[in-house]
């Protein structure tokens, strides 16, 4: 479903979080509401009139729980008064209106579920979309989901030398967008197609997208300048060679002959590549981008910089339960999702507060 999220003017915030500043006060702005209310459209009946608590007080207290790495039940327990009024909880002469961790869970694994999770991921990729345009630059990479030696379900990487599953992620700078989750010794490049496609229906204005050696191939290539209107930049592999088949001589050649499906050689490089492109010659295109990468004597230096995704990755981990030790076969998915989910909100709230460095969160508490 199409949908394209509208929020409210930037509002005064602040350059950085000091040490053992509220979370909950961190989360106290509506910066979600209308993610919520979309939220609340799709995944509420409007035929069956039934209490509810408010969605936006739901996926706050899902943030808490991912973030303080705690079980349902201590997530509610240990709310203090401050923090419901934070949160936004609905006030009676009881106290607040807070739901049993039973509904909590419920609304994730039930209500959401993973299908849910994903639009929630996709609601929160466009806001950091909206709110990061200065960041022109992709990164695409993979990390290992560790799990437990003793787990049945997953499967050992010889390279890693652990068990594992794997997040696919793609980020916008510094703002991980979106992730798709897969088994642990799956190819990079299976999960390629299936990441591009989640992130063109966020529509990020691209220059660059950075990628390392395991997705070095002639469609990757293709698929990304097609897709995401950016420069591919792939890592090559060693004896990466020039491809005669991608230079500017073959690929008019082409062009020509496929003339009686619209083929112009006196149309720009660029409308003669997505031609080719849409009539099969997808390899074709793609060597030729590899070339101008192999051709470019900069490019070594454009790659060096795709590093900062390990980083990424590793406040990620920090930051909330991104393993598999402890959950369910049958739930692995939908809970790496949701720590995921959690994770890009509280960037979200940074970028949002104007924070210098909205990727250092450590000082919540």
């Amino acid at each position: 479903m199409a949908f394209n999220t509208e929020f409210l003017a930037k509002e005064g915030g602040f350059e950085e979080i000091e040490p053992g500043f509220s979370l909950t006060e961190f989360l106290s702005s509506p910066y979600l509401d209308t993610i919520a209310q979309t939220i609340e459209r799709e995944y509420y009946s409007r035929q069956v009139s039934r209490f509810h608590y408010p969605v936006i007080l739901m996926i706050k207290l899902l943030v808490i729980k991912c973030f303080r790495k705690q079980s349902y039940v201590r997530t509610i327990r240990l709310l203090t008064e401050d923090d419901c009024f934070n949160l936004g909880a609905e006030k009676t002469e009881a106290g607040y209106l807070l739901p049993n961790p039973a509904t909590l869970h419920n609304f994730v694994k039930y209500r959401l579920g993973v299908e849910g999770v994903e639009r929630l991921m996709h609601l929160v990729g466009e806001a950091i979309v909206l709110w990061a345009q200065k960041e022109r630059v992709g990164i695409i990479d993979s990390t290992p989901i560790e799990a437990s030696r003793y787990d049945r379900y997953a499967l050992f990487h010889p390279h890693y030398q652990v068990k594992m599953d794997k997040a696919h992620i793609f980020h916008l700078g510094p703002y991980p967008l979106t992730m798709v989750y897969s088994n642990g010794t799956d190819a990079d490049l299976t999960h390629l197609f299936p990441l591009i496609e989640r992130v063109e229906a966020l529509k990020p204005k691209l220059s660059l997208v950075l990628l390392d050696t395991g997705y070095d191939s002639y469609e990757a290539h293709a698929h990304l300048w097609y897709h995401l209107n950016a420069r591919p930049c792939i890592d090559t592999r060693d004896g990466a060679v020039i491809q005669e088949e991608g230079t500017e001589t073959r690929i008019r050649h082409w062009v020509n002959k496929l003339w009686r499906a619209g083929g112009d050689i006196h149309a720009p490089l660029t409308q003669q590549l997505r031609f080719l492109y849409q009539h099969g010659r997808v390899e074709q295109v793609g060597m030729h981008l590899r070339n101008k990468n192999l051709l470019d004597p900069e490019f070594p230096t454009l790659i060096q910089s795709r590093g900062e995704c390990e980083r990424i990755h590793g406040r990620i981990k920090a930051s909330v339960t991104f393993h598999l030790k402890g959950i369910r076969h049958e739930s692995r998915k939908l809970y790496m999702t949701l720590n995921f989910v959690a994770y890009q909100i509280l960037l979200l709230f940074g970028l949002r507060a104007g924070l210098k460095n909205p990727t250092h969160l450590s000082a919540l508490v």
